[in-house]
């Protein structure tokens, strides 16, 4: 899923707030559901809006083999990430706003610098 590769990249982009970053992976399974709207930009807001309502979640392991995927981060790293997390919400709502005022460019340059260098400016 698209969406998930890019909520890797912000996390590998902002020093891994989320580790293991396969607790992305796990997290989306509940939280993201298809179809989505066509409008990543509201996706990707209300990814980050939700990843961080629920970081504090114990989150099992898929296949059930091992322990919570969520353990391997202390309550301290879980609310480094939420608060991450909820910067970035932040940082899409900036974009999307700015797309409101016709500020297109700008906008890009907000998703870049949410996102990383690798993140199109066209």
């Amino acid at each position: 899923m698209g969406i998930v590769r890019m909520l890797k990249y912000w996390n590998n982009h902002h020093d891994k707030p989320i580790k293991p970053s396969f607790l992305i992976e796990v997290m989306a399974l509940e939280c993201l559901h298809a179809p989505f709207g066509g409008r990543f930009d509201y996706e990707f807001q209300g990814a980050f809006t939700t990843f961080a309502d629920r970081i504090f979640d114990t989150w099992k392991d898929p296949a059930g083999l091992g322990t919570p995927v969520s353990d391997m981060m202390t309550e301290e790293k879980k609310q480094t990430a939420c608060t991450a997390l909820k910067q970035a919400a932040r940082q899409a709502t900036l974009a999307i706003d700015l797309v409101r005022q016709g500020k297109n460019g700008d906008s890009m340059r907000a998703w870049r610098e949410l996102f990383g260098p690798k993140f199109p400016l066209s």
